[in-house]
C-alpha cells in the first residue's frame, strides 16, 4: 500500500514517541504505575482536546489516513492526544528530565508544529504556537505531580486516574467504531460527523463516571452486570430516539460491553492492588 505525502510526517512522529514510551517502560521501575500515569495523561490530553478541537475548532489536522476529512482531522488530533504528547510527558517523568529537556521538549513540538503548518498538514483557524509553547511545559508539570502523588499511593488521585483509563478506553472504543462506521451519533435525519463528535465525547464520559462508581464500591459480577445493563439500556435509548444510528445488534454491543466490563476490572487492580481493594 502506498503511503500518502500527508502521513509521512505523522508515521515518523509516531516512531519517534513509540521508541521513547517503550523506553520508558523499559526504565520504569514500577510498570503499573507508568501505565497508569500514561492513562491519566491521556484522558487529561483527550479533555482538553474535546473543548479546544471538538468545539472549539481551534485547528486542523490533514493526516489523510482516512478519506473523509472531518474523521481523518480526529484520526490526526488522536496520534497527537495519544501518543505524542503523552508519550514525551511520561518519558521525561519517568526518567527525572529537569526544566531544560521540559523546555526542549516545548520547543521541539513548537518547531514540528511550525513545519507541519509549512507542509500543509496541519492548520490553525484561531490556535496559535505560541499557545502550544506555553501549555507543554504545564502539561509536563502536571504529569510529574500525578506521578509523584500516585507512587504515594494517594487515594483520590488513583480514583481519578482510574476513571481517565476508563474514559480514555471508551472514548477509543467509539472511535475505532466509527472509523469502522459501525457507529455514529447525531440529531435529526442526517447525523454527521461533526454532531457525531461532539455527542461521543459527552456520552464517553457519562457512561465512564457510571462504570467508575460501580466499580468504586466493588470488583466482582454485580458491579459489571449493572454496568452492561445500564449501557444496553442508554444503547436502546439512543437508538429508539434516533440519536444513534448503529449496524452493530444489541446482542453484539452487549458481548463487547462484556469484554470492556473485564478490561475495567483489570484496571482496578492494577490501580489500586489487591490487598487496598477493600479499603477504598
Amino acid at each position: 500500500m502506498r503511503i500518502k505525502k500527508n502521513s509521512v510526517p505523522f508515521f515518523i512522529l509516531f516512531l519517534i514517541h513509540t521508541f521513547l514510551i517503550g523506553l520508558s517502560f523499559y526504565k520504569s521501575k514500577n510498570k503499573k504505575e507508568t501505565f497508569i500515569l500514561l492513562g491519566s495523561i491521556m484522558g487529561f490530553s483527550y479533555l482538553l482536546e474535546f473543548f479546544v478541537l471538538n468545539l472549539f475548532k481551534a485547528y486542523k489536522y490533514k493526516p489523510k489516513v482516512l478519506k473523509n476529512k472531518q474523521m481523518d482531522n480526529i484520526f490526526g488530533a488522536f496520534l497527537s492526544q495519544s501518543f505524542f504528547i503523552p508519550f514525551t510527558a511520561v518519558y521525561f517523568t519517568i526518567t527525572k528530565a529537569g526544566w531544560k529537556k521540559k523546555l526542549f521538549g516545548s520547543m521541539y513540538f513548537s518547531i514540528v508544529e511550525m513545519i507541519f503548518l509549512h507542509l500543509g498538514v496541519y492548520k490553525h483557524n484561531w490556535w496559535r504556537t505560541i499557545y502550544t509553547f506555553i501549555l507543554l511545559p504545564i502539561c509536563f508539570l502536571i504529569s510529574d505531580g500525578w506521578y509523584y502523588l500516585i507512587t504515594k499511593k494517594h487515594v483520590l488521585i488513583r480514583q481519578f486516574s482510574f476513571f481517565l483509563i476508563i474514559m480514555v478506553t471508551e472514548t477509543n472504543l467509539f472511535l475505532l467504531l466509527a472509523i469502522l462506521r459501525k457507529i455514529r451519533f447525531g440529531v435529526g435525519r442526517y447525523h454527521g460527523w461533526t454532531e457525531h463528535f461532539i455527542i461521543t465525547p459527552i456520552y464517553s464520559i457519562t457512561i465512564s463516571i457510571v462504570t467508575f462508581l460501580n466499580f468504586k464500591k466493588q470488583n466482582d459480577g454485580l458491579a459489571g452486570l449493572k454496568v452492561i445493563l445500564l449501557d444496553a439500556c442508554l444503547y436502546q435509548i439512543f437508538c429508539k430516539s434516533r440519536i444513534l444510528k448503529i449496524k452493530i445488534n444489541l446482542m453484539s454491543y452487549i458481548l463487547i460491553k462484556t469484554v470492556m466490563v473485564f478490561i475495567y476490572g483489570a484496571y482496578r487492580k492494577w490501580i489500586f492492588g489487591e490487598k487496598e481493594l477493600n479499603n477504598i
